[in-house]
């Protein structure tokens, strides 16, 4: 008898719950809308239905959250109607939590874990509110406090979820699944329609072009193809977790299906053209494949090969050493990729304001704001300042000071710690593949925003959320904690041993030189009339200034002459082993270089001036090929001394096993 009441009732709550849930919704959409777009309030109903539907099941309802928030949904919808997209997914995830922690087996999932990493997140959002404090721009930093405290939110309902519905595999394939399919939706609009089909906003073609690019720049659902990438590459190594998952199981559909979610997520990275996206890709199967078993480790080296066959692929290869180059002649303003230029000069600028207020900030969200008062007093010059400094790190030290950096490093470590802490603590657990991959996502991430500033974020606290719901069982073992410190403190110390290794090859093979620098500009000849500001105009002509640059530079000589056009400077700089060869090799220059101006447009165009005293500055001169090979030495001694530290260490405790395992007297028989 009671078992008909229980199943009775439910249905009939249900039934009220979708009436209301429908009732509520058209009139939020009224109020909302009013009679603007009938279709929504047509639509309105049927939401609220789905919304209560999807509540009372928490593992629907987190799927749900998930898969809105990596395809990037309320972005996609939001430039064709009016919807609240994520307002909805919240309200969902909240009813969601509160109908399913009534369920007493659900309500027993919630564990120590949910508090430590709310305190985690807490921490951020403490030094993100000190760092408010002292804004230059209260109303910005307002603002983005109050999306970083949904933000969180959002996380933490996303984890509360997963804890409830116990389900992590299913969480993981909601990630990896939508990024995969979305990735074969940028695949046929490349291959199929040449990038004309965006199949509703959700394989957009980036506007952003960049050099030696092989491909359209594909960037899913979202403007920026590097940030597209910074979302496949933590899908990739869950991707595979649940390949090697559905292996272990034999499930020959599984199998099939996730396969071709790997390839696609390749070809989506591959698309994106992006080589932030390319090296965090890399990082995220090296990972990924380090903190796996050991059966996953022999596999990853057997396909070993491929790595090399995909850096070897059009625009990956010759364009991450291309990058490298810029990097290192970015100071030259001409030749380099603008993009490359931009992010540097922006980075450039986030430093200066790091140097001004190093420990609050500027308060958060206040870059934009900041860029005109900064752009012009950075070395790197760029005609069009970008608003975001493409660097997490450096974001975080212009805004928020040393402060913003503890509070996020306390968020990514304690996160990547909980995830480790459960390789440690069960290494034979089936789980193992899935912990080393949400491990390898974060670190991934990380790496991507080397590069990129902070947008998105729900994306990545999915993944976090996935960290603190898979973490291991309070409290873990003694054992483990140790053997995670100890193996803390050996990849510490071998990283500062291959830094050391590093600094002293470059220490041994530098020879102390002068370099001297000495700025130029063309001024117009003749008096100050209508000719002069033509002249003018015509000189900063973004083309004028590197051909003059390039007619001045003589091969022969080891001076070279660089252009900003944005300034309308010409700097010859060169190297020499005294002060006196480099002072007499600049003026060498220059005087052939007004010989070679006059000759080639006559003397009433322009004349050579000098914009300000010749800079003489020591400095050290290497092979270009010190650096890699410092690089080098620098991977090899640490991998080598970790790798010394933590046999030792194993011996030892297989020692100390032994000795603690009783023994017993043998007996004859």
């Amino acid at each position: 008898m009671m078992t008909g009441m229980v199943s009775s009732s439910k249905p009939t709550n249900e039934l009220v719950g979708l009436v209301l849930g429908a009732g509520f919704a058209t009139l939020a959409a009224i109020a909302m809308l009013g009679s603007h777009d009938l279709r929504l309030l047509v639509v309105a109903p049927f939401g609220g239905v789905g919304l209560i539907f999807a509540a009372r099941r928490p593992l629907l309802a987190v799927i749900i959250m998930v898969v809105l928030e990596v395809t990037n949904t309320s972005g996609v919808l939001e430039s064709h109607a009016r919807v609240p997209v994520f307002q909805a997914s919240l309200l969902l995830g909240l009813l969601a939590v509160g109908f399913a922690v009534r369920d007493p087996v659900a309500r027993s999932r919630i564990n120590a874990w949910t508090g430590i990493c709310a305190a985690l997140l807490a921490t951020y959002l403490a030094t993100q509110t000190i760092a408010l404090i002292g804004s230059v721009d209260p109303a910005a930093s307002n603002a983005g406090m109050h999306r970083i405290v949904l933000d969180c939110v959002f996380v933490m309902l996303v984890l509360l979820l997963i804890q409830l519905s116990g389900q992590p595999w299913a969480v993981a394939g909601a990630i990896a699944a939508p990024l995969a399919v979305l990735s074969i939706l940028t695949a046929i609009d490349q291959f199929a329609f040449n990038g004309t089909m965006s199949f509703g906003g959700f394989s957009t073609v980036t506007t952003a072009s960049g050099e030696d690019i092989t491909t359209l720049r594909f960037g899913g659902p979202l403007p920026d193809s590097n940030f597209w990438g910074r979302h496949l590459v933590m899908g990739l190594p869950l991707a595979g977790a649940l390949l090697t998952r559905a292996l272990r199981l034999r499930l020959r559909v599984a199998v099939a299906c996730w396969l071709v979610a790997v390839i696609a997520l390749l070809v989506g990275v591959y698309l994106t053209q992006s080589r932030g996206t390319f090296l965090a890709a890399g990082v995220a199967i090296t990972v990924w494949l380090i903190a796996s078993d050991r059966s996953i480790r022999r596999r990853g080296l057997a396909l070993l090969p491929l790595s090399l066959v995909f850096f070897a692929l059009p625009g990956v290869g010759n364009r991450l050493v291309a990058a490298l180059s810029d990097v290192t002649q970015a100071q030259t303003n001409s030749g380099v990729d603008p993009s490359v230029l931009g992010r540097l000069a922006a980075q450039q600028e986030a430093l200066m304001m790091f140097e001004e207020r190093p420990f609050f900030g500027f308060g958060p969200a206040t870059f934009p704001g900041q860029v005109t008062e900064f752009a012009g007093r950075v070395s790197i010059a760029v005609l069009e300042p970008t608003n975001a400094p493409h660097n997490l790190y450096i974001e975080f030290a212009a805004e928020s000071g040393v402060m913003g950096l503890l509070g996020w490093a306390v968020v990514v470590v304690g996160f990547i710690t909980a995830v480790l802490l459960g390789i440690v603590a069960n290494p034979r657990s089936h789980e193992r593949v899935l912990l080393a991959a949400v491990c390898a996502a974060i670190v991934a991430w990380s790496i991507a925003s080397i590069g990129l500033h902070m947008a998105y974020f729900r994306t990545l606290g999915v993944v976090l959320a996935l960290a603190g719901g898979i973490a291991p069982a309070l409290p873990v073992p003694v054992a483990a904690i140790r053997k995670l410190l100890q193996g803390a403190v050996v990849w510490l110390v071998a990283g500062a041993f291959g830094v050391a290794l590093s600094l002293a090859y470059l220490a041994a093979t530098a020879t102390p030189a002068v370099t001297a620098t000495q700025r130029m500009t063309l001024l117009p000849v003749g008096p100050t009339d209508g000719f002069y500001s033509y002249a003018l105009d015509i000189r900063s002509r973004v083309e004028v200034l590197p051909t003059f640059a390039t007619m001045f530079r003589d091969p022969k000589t080891p001076v070279d002459v660089t252009a900003d056009p944005v300034r309308g400077l010409l700097t010859f700089t060169t190297t020499a082993v005294d002060a006196d060869s480099a002072r007499d090799e600049i003026q060498l220059a220059v005087a052939r270089a007004d010989s070679t101006l006059h000759s080639g447009i006559g003397y009433q165009q322009y004349s050579l001036q000098p914009v300000s005293s010749m800079g003489i500055e020591p400095t050290n001169v290497r092979s270009p090929q010190a650096l890699f090979i410092a690089i080098g030495i620098g991977i090899g001694g640490a991998l080598t001394l970790a790798l010394v530290l933590l046999r030792a260490i194993g011996r030892r405790s297989a020692a100390n096993s032994d000795l603690r395992v009783p023994r017993r007297d043998l007996t004859s028989v």
